[in-house]
C-alpha cells in the first residue's frame, strides 16, 4: 500500500513539475535557513553547559550605583574568595579565581603578545571541565611557576615537540614550566583563554591583597540554588564587615550578588567584564525568524495544493466512488507532502554544507554541522515529520473531504477555500514586510550611530597600549619625540580612550554635604587637544601652572549639572577623591559633553584628572600619508622597547566595535528578509500562473468582448496587490512596536519615521508586481480563440 501511495505521489508531482519545483525549492531554502539558524541558536544556548556540576558554580558580582543609577560589576579583588569561604563555611564549599591579563610570551627565538592569558587558582579544573590531552589536571597548577597551554598554543610555540617540562617566559620577568596541554574544548564557554598560569605568582605583589584592587573574577561553589539565595541575602552584612569605614568615607556603598554560571554568557550588561557575552534577545529573534521562514515555505505548499484542488476533484471523486476511504486519501496527500519535504531536505543538506563555511567567515563563527550525529539525525527526522504535517495536513483534509457525487457532477467544490488561501498569502507578506521594516530601521540606527556627532574627533587617532615597563617608564620622552616628528599632530597618555575603560570614583566637594560619584579618566596635559574637546568654561591643563601636575581636574557638563552648578560657577571648586588619596584637586575647566562610552548609554558625569598613571597612548596623525606616520611611531617604539611587538588600532575602528553585535544582526536580517521575500514571491508566481491558467476561458471571453490588454493585466494583478497591501497593514503596527522595543536599548536613537514603512510597502509591492507581471502579460496577449478552445 505504501509503495502504491508513493508511486501515485511521484506521478502527481511529475505531472505538475513547475508547482513541484516551486514547492521543493521554497521548502529547501526555508529548511536551509532554519538549519543554519538552529545551529547558531543551539551553539549560543550551549555556552557553559558542559561543565560537570556547573549548576553549583556562581560568579560573585559587585553592585554599585552612579548617582542613583544602579549597575553590576564583573571584577572583584583577591581577598573576596577566601573571606567568603571563611565567613560562610557551611554554604561556600570552595572558591576559585580567574584573572585575565596579557603579555609578551617568549620561547627560544619566538615572542608574541598574547591577549588570552589567564592567571588561575590551582583548583580551576575542579570548577571548570577542561580535559587535558597531556598532564595531570589535579596537579597541573599546584606550583607558582606552572602553566597549561591550549593545543593551538603548544603547536605555535613548540611545533611537534612535546611541550611538557619546557619553560615559557612572560614579559621578560616570570618563568613558567609547562605542566599540561588542553585537549579540544568540549564546548563553548564565557572564558576564552589560551594560557592558564598559577595565580600564586601574584602573592608577591602587595596590591593584590588590597580589597579595592578589582582585577579578577571570583567563583564560588554552592550546593543548591536555595543555599545560594540564602547567602545572597546575607552579603550586605559581609560587605559591611570589610568595607564599613570605606562606605562611610565615600558616602556610597557597594554590595554583592551571586550570578549562576548558566547566566554569565547572556547577562551582558555587566561593566568591566572581559568574558564572552551573547545577546539572548537576538537568539529569540532568530529562532522566530527560522519559524516564520519555514511557515512561509509551508504556506506556499498549502496554497498551491489547495489552489489545484479543483483540478484533482475528479480524481478524488473517482477514487471515493471506487471505495477509497478518507483516511487513505489523507495518507495519499500526506505522502506527496512527505516526498516534497524529503526532496527539500536533501537539497538543504547540500546547501548547508556549501554555505556554512561562508556563513562562519562572514559572521566570525565556528559552527559545525555534524551530519552523522544522533542529535542532528533526530533533528532532521523531526523536521521531516513536522514540515510534512504542517505543509500537507490542511490540503490533505480539505481534498479528502470532497463528496464524490458533487465532484463527478462538476458541482463547485470547496476548492474555493479562497479566504483561507488569501489569508495565508497575507500572512506571508506580513512576515516579509515586518522583516524589511526591521532591516531598514536597524540600518537607519546603525547609520545614526556612525554619523552622530560624538563631541570629539575620532579621525586619524592611533591607539597604542603601553604593555611593558620600558615604554611606560620612558613615555614622556617617547611622546615628546613623537610630537617633534612631521605628520604627528599631538599625542597623549590616558587610562582609557573614548569607548574604552573609564572607572567610577567618589569625590567630596568643598562646601557641599553630598558625596558625588563620577566616571573617571586619568590623563595628561594634551588629552583635550588630541580629541579636540570643546572647552565651555575655564581652561585646559597647562604646564604654565605648576599645581596642574597633580591637582588640576576638568569636568564635563553633566558632572556640573549633577552637582547643581553652572559651568562658570564650577571653576575653582576643590574636591577630594575619597577612594585614592587626600590630595585636594581644583576644577580648572569644563568641557562640552562628549560620548566617552557607547551611544547605548546616557552621557554620565565625568572627571578628567591630570595624573601620570596612564597606560594607553592616543596619537593624532595627519590625514596624509598615514602609513609613513605609523612607520615613524613604530621606529620610535622599537628604539625604546625592541622586544615587544608594536601593535596599534585606530580609535574610529575601536569605537565602531561597540556596535559589532548590531552590525551582525543587521546583516543577518538583510539576508533573511531577502529570503522571506523570495520564498513568498515564488508562491505568488506559481499562484499567478495557476490563476492565469484557471481563468483562460474567462480572459478569452473578456478579450472578445473588447477588454484591453491593460485591463486583463489589471484584472489578474489586482487581487495580489490587495493581499500585499493588507499584509502591510498587518505588518506595520507589529513592526512599529517591535522596533520601538529594540530601540529602547539605545539612549541615543533614530526616529521611527513613516518613510521607512512606506518604502517597505512599496518595495514589497514592486517585487510582487515584477513576480506576477510576466504571467499577467502572457495571459493578456494570448490569442482569445485559443483561450476559448481551452479544455
Amino acid at each position: 500500500m505504501i509503495k502504491n501511495h508513493l508511486k501515485i505521489a511521484l506521478r502527481n508531482l511529475w505531472k505538475h513539475r513547475m508547482f513541484s519545483m516551486v514547492n521543493v525549492f521554497g521548502l529547501a531554502v526555508g529548511l536551509t535557513v532554519a538549519i543554519i539558524i538552529l545551529l547558531f541558536v543551539s551553539s549560543e544556548l550551549a555556552y557553559d553547559d558542559f561543565h560537570k556540576n556547573g549548576e553549583t558554580v556562581y560568579r560573585v558580582l559587585r553592585k554599585a550605583d552612579l548617582n542613583d543609577s544602579n549597575y553590576l560589576i564583573g571584577v572583584t579583588s583577591g581577598p573576596y574568595g577566601e573571606a567568603l569561604k571563611n565567613d560562610y563555611p557551611e554554604t561556600v564549599q570552595d572558591f576559585t579565581r580567574v584573572m585575565p591579563t596579557d603579555g609578551l610570551v617568549t620561547y627560544a627565538d619566538k615572542s608574541f603578545n598574547e591577549e588570552k592569558f589567564f592567571l588561575v587558582d590551582e583548583n580551576f579544573f575542579d570548577f571548570f571541565t577542561y580535559p587535558l590531552a597531556s598532564g595531570n589536571a589535579s596537579a597541573a597548577l599546584t606550583n607558582p611557576n606552572n602553566i597549561v597551554l591550549s593545543s593551538e598554543m603548544a603547536r605555535k610555540y613548540f611545533g611537534e615537540k612535546n611541550p611538557l617540562g619546557e619553560t615559557l617566559r612572560l614579559d621578560n620577568q616570570l618563568d613558567f614550566i609547562v605542566t599540561g596541554v588542553l585537549a579540544e574544548k568540549p564546548g563553548r564557554s564565557h572564558l576564552d583563554f589560551d594560557f592558564l598560569a598559577s595565580i600564586k605568582v601574584m602573592d608577591n605583589f602587595s596590591w593584590f591583597s588590597n580589597w579595592w584592587s578589582n582585577s579578577l573574577y571570583t567563583y564560588v561553589r554552592i550546593n543548591t540554588p536555595q543555599e545560594a539565595a540564602g547567602l545572597d541575602a546575607q552579603l550586605s552584612g559581609f560587605m559591611d564587615k570589610y568595607f564599613a569605614a570605606d562606605f562611610e568615607r565615600n558616602g556610597t556603598r557597594v554590595d554583592l550578588t551571586l550570578q549562576p554560571l548558566s547566566q554569565v554568557y547572556f547577562q551582558n550588561e555587566v561593566r568591566y567584564d572581559r568574558v564572552l557575552h551573547g545577546d539572548k534577545n537576538a537568539v529569540y529573534i532568530f529562532m522566530a525568524i527560522a519559524v516564520f521562514i519555514m511557515l512561509i515555505a509551508c504556506i506556499n505548499y498549502t496554497n498551491l495544493t489547495t489552489a489545484r484542488a479543483g483540478q484533482r476533484a475528479r480524481e478524488i471523486g473517482v477514487r471515493k466512488a471506487l471505495g477509497a476511504g478518507r483516511s487513505r486519501l489523507v495518507i495519499q496527500f500526506l505522502s506527496e507532502s512527505f516526498l516534497m519535504t524529503f526532496s527539500a531536505i536533501l537539497i538543504s543538506l547540500a546547501a548547508v554544507e556549501l554555505l556554512l563555511p561562508l556563513f562562519n567567515s562572514i559572521f566570525q563563527l565556528d559552527l559545525v554541522f555534524p551530519l552523522g550525529s544522533l542529535s542532528v539525525l533526530g533533528l532532521l527526522a523531526a523536521l521531516l515529520v513536522l514540515v510534512s504535517i504542517v505543509a500537507g495536513s490542511y490540503p490533505a483534509f480539505l481534498l479528502s473531504s470532497f463528496r464524490p457525487i458533487a465532484v463527478l457532477n462538476q458541482q463547485k467544490t470547496r476548492a474555493g477555500s479562497v479566504v483561507i488561501r488569501k489569508g495565508l498569502v497575507v500572512f506571508q507578506f506580513a512576515i516579509s514586510v515586518f522583516l524589511i521594516i526591521a532591516t531598514l530601521l536597524i540600518g537607519k540606527q546603525l547609520n545614526f550611530l556612525n554619523e552622530k556627532d560624538l563631541g570629539f574627533d575620532d579621525e586619524q587617532v592611533v591607539l597604542v597600549r603601553m604593555n611593558n615597563n620600558a615604554i611606560f617608564n620612558q613615555r614622556e620622552d617617547f611622546l615628546n619625540r613623537l610630537r617633534n616628528e612631521p605628520g604627528i599632530i599631538e599625542a597623549s597618555a590616558m587610562t582609557g580612550e573614548p569607548g574604552g575603560f573609564h572607572d567610577a570614583m567618589s569625590f567630596d566637594i568643598d562646601g557641599m554635604d553630598q558625596n558625588y560619584r563620577f566616571r573617571t579618566v586619568f590623563t595628561d596635559y594634551t588629552y583635550a587637544d588630541v580629541f579636540d574637546l570643546e572647552l565651555l568654561a575655564g581652561r585646559n591643563f597647562s604646564r604654565d601652572f605648576g599645581t596642574d601636575a597633580n591637582e588640576a581636574v576638568i569636568l564635563n557638563e553633566t558632572a556640573v549639572r549633577t552637582i547643581g552648578l553652572d559651568n562658570e560657577s564650577a571653576i575653582g571648586l576643590t574636591l577630594t577623591n575619597t577612594m585614592m588619596d587626600t590630595t585636594q584637586r581644583r576644577v580648572v575647566g569644563v568641557v562640552k559633553d562628549y560620548h566617552f562610552s557607547s551611544l547605548k548609554d546616557e552621557i554620565e558625569p565625568l572627571i578628567i584628572i591630570n595624573h601620570s598613571s596612564a597606560r594607553t597612548l592616543a596619537i593624532k596623525v595627519a590625514a596624509e600619508n598615514i602609513d609613513n606616520q605609523l612607520s615613524i611611531i613604530r621606529a620610535r617604539w622599537e628604539v625604546i622597547s625592541p622586544s615587544y611587538p608594536f601593535e596599534y588600532k585606530f580609535l574610529d575602528d575601536s569605537f565602531s566595535m561597540l556596535y559589532q553585535q548590531e552590525q551582525k544582526e543587521s546583516t543577518l536580517l538583510n539576508i533573511f528578509a531577502a529570503i522571506s521575500i523570495i520564498i513568498a514571491c515564488l508562491g505568488v508566481f506559481a499562484l499567478a500562473a495557476f490563476t492565469a491558467e484557471e481563468r483562460t476561458k474567462e480572459i478569452g471571453i473578456r478579450k472578445v468582448l473588447g477588454a484591453s490588454t491593460g485591463g486583463i493585466i489589471s484584472l489578474l494583478s489586482s487581487d495580489f496587490i490587495k493581499l500585499v497591501l493588507i499584509g502591510n497593514l498587518v505588518a506595520w503596527p507589529l513592526a512599529y512596536f517591535g522596533m520601538e522595543k529594540w530601540l529602547e536599548n539605545f539612549a541615543y536613537r533614530t526616529e521611527i519615521s513613516l518613510d521607512v514603512f512606506i518604502a517597505a510597502g512599496i518595495g514589497a509591492l514592486l517585487v510582487t508586481l515584477l513576480t506576477i507581471i510576466w504571467q499577467a502579460v502572457r495571459a493578456a496577449l494570448a490569442n482569445p480563440v485559443d483561450a476559448l478552445r481551452h479544455e
